[in-house]
């Protein structure tokens, strides 16, 4: 109302103009000043708009960017007035950013019990930080080279479920000498993976964190949270379907006909930790555990 763009008819407000009022909001963009991405070649035109949420990830200074499908090199990346340069390249490589992801549990909003391992649904706060990035051959996907960066850390509110890991897996995954550590994490993934089917949602709309101990828990945590601020209900519905979530991450991953994972199953296009460590093996005893269909 303030911004005038409601007009007030008797007792009820109205939306006067002629296009839809759900253009003039963006899903993607709930918070934070969005990034220009400017085009050097072409006397600085705008290319287009980036969230402040994800432009760390997209457009940070040595990115490969695509836009329309040509090919663009991040050549500066200004904080301050949240402007990106970009520069035409015809570079033979693409980028990934190597990034740290830290979860604090701010409180618990529902909770199961009546599972083999306890989840809960609640409030985080997601700091990232992007710490450099990797240069791959295109099409073969070598590696190049990995170079550093020095880019502020963001935190976030936002919604996540989070659960542990059943005592029989534990003991089980360490008795056949498997990674639990690995294990963890290609669930993370493998569920991340799997939930768009749920919720609805884009891979890239969610995030996850897995550790073996983390400290507001003091147990072994896969979280799994909106990759947007204040969240927009996909943790929610992955919280609501958990079991389904669990039995079709477990089918998808046993199924998969790899030997130790690969991007259909337990690997992820945008691991800050270049897929490492992941353990298929480990994966599948920790979900069929998280079912109750193990034998111990």
């Amino acid at each position: 109302m303030s911004e005038g763009l409601l007009e007030r008819r008797g007792e009820r407000w109205f939306f006067p103009w002629a296009n839809a009022p759900a253009q003039r909001v963006s899903l993607r963009g709930t918070e934070g000043e969005p990034f220009l991405l400017l085009d050097t070649s072409d006397d600085n035109a705008l290319l287009e708009e980036l969230d402040a949420a994800g432009a760390f990830f997209r457009v940070y200074p040595g990115a490969i960017h695509l836009h329309q499908g040509r090919s663009y090199l991040i050549t500066e990346l200004d904080l301050a007035h949240h402007i990106a340069l970009a520069e035409p390249t015809e570079a033979a490589y693409y980028t990934e950013p190597v990034e740290d992801n830290q979860v604090e549990v701010i409180r618990s909003t529902r909770a199961r019990t009546d599972l083999p391992a306890k989840v809960y649904l609640g409030r985080v706060r997601v700091t990232v930080q992007v710490l450099g990035y990797r240069q791959h051959e295109q099409f073969t996907g070598a590696a190049r080279g990995e170079y550093d960066l020095a880019l502020p850390p963001q935190s976030f509110e936002t919604e996540a479920l989070w659960f542990g890991l059943p005592d029989s897996a534990r003991r089980d995954v360490l008795a056949q000498n498997l990674d639990l550590a690995g294990g963890l994490h290609a669930v993370e993934h493998a569920v991340i993976g799997m939930l768009p089917l749920f919720a609805m949602c884009d891979r890239n709309d969610i995030g996850g964190v897995s550790t073996l101990l983390h400290p507001d828990t003091g147990a072994a945590q896969v979280f799994v949270y909106d990759a947007y601020p204040g969240g927009v209900g996909i943790a929610a519905r992955g919280f609501e379907m958990i079991q389904d979530l669990w039995e079709r991450t477990l089918e998808l991953v046993s199924e998969c006909p790899c030997a130790e994972g690969c991007p259909s199953c337990i690997q992820s296009p945008k691991c800050g930790n270049n897929n490492e460590p992941l353990d298929k093996g480990a994966a599948v005893l920790i979900l069929r555990a998280l079912l109750g269909d193990y034998d111990s």
